[in-house]
């Protein structure tokens, strides 16, 4: 498997234990993997009438910082992009909005799942 396939695979994972994880905490999927000319989202959910755009970010190890570290602002500019032009199509503009983070590892056998609110505002 190369590289590329082997980290595609790892973020899906991650997506989809992500998607558990938000699931049980009571939140509505609206939409995976949204992607619009401004970029992509990995997962656009509900909490109560809140529209959470998540960016999730899955790491086997911190070589390269924690998961949540390797959100930077160029990253969290392109999903602000996004989420506007998902807000304006779906003509959601008077919704609350916010952006969330959660960060998945495996320090072992079971992935750490690691869940920032409001990690960053909307400028």
């Amino acid at each position: 498997m190369s590289v590329n396939n082997s980290k595609q695979v790892l973020g899906k994972e991650g997506e989809r234990i992500a998607e558990q994880y938000l699931k049980r905490k009571g939140y509505k999927l609206v939409e995976r993997n949204y992607r619009c000319a401004a970029g992509e989202v990995d997962l656009i959910v509900l909490d109560r009438r809140v529209i959470v755009f998540v960016e999730v970010k899955t790491r086997t190890g911190h070589g390269f910082g924690t998961p949540l570290e390797a959100v930077q602002p160029r990253k969290q500019r392109k999903m602000m992009r996004a989420a506007q032009f998902f807000l304006s199509q779906k003509k959601l503009h008077q919704r609350d909005a916010r952006f969330d983070v959660v960060g998945i590892s495996w320090p072992g056998q079971e992935p750490l799942v690691e869940h920032i609110e409001n990690a960053f505002e909307l400028s």
